[in-house]
Order: C-alpha cells, then sequence, then structure tokens
C-alpha cells in the first residue's frame, strides 16, 4: 500500500494547462522586454545536402511610439 504522508518541505503539484503558460509568458515578455525569438537556419552538412533547424535566441520587444 503507498504511503501518501507529505514529506516536510515537498510542494504539491499543481497541474497547468498550456493557456496558463501563454499568459504567464506574455506576462513576463511584458514586463522584462524581451521575447524568444525563433529563427530557420539552413546548416549545410558533409554529404553535400542541407539541414534545416531552429535557432532561438532572446530578442527585445519593439519599443512602441505613443
Amino acid at each position: 500500500m503507498p504511503d501518501n504522508k507529505k514529506v516536510e518541505g515537498e510542494v504539491e503539484a499543481k497541474e497547468f494547462k498550456a493557456e496558463d503558460f501563454a499568459r504567464a509568458y506574455q506576462e513576463l515578455c511584458e514586463k522584462m522586454g524581451f521575447r524568444v525569438v525563433v529563427t530557420p537556419v539552413w546548416i549545410a552538412r558533409d554529404d553535400g545536402s542541407f539541414s534545416l533547424v531552429l535557432q532561438t535566441s532572446v530578442g527585445r520587444l519593439p519599443q512602441l511610439t505613443k
């Protein structure tokens, strides 16, 4: 029979949805002024062909003029 006792200092898991992540990410982007940017890049291979890879970086959000 499993032991259901909570260990001291253990944090109870919370179920998150994709919408929760998207909302928190958007709030973080607005607060910090940056976002994750994904750029497709072609990489040459040894056999003369190319592979498409996704390169990630952090970019500053554009400043809107009022």
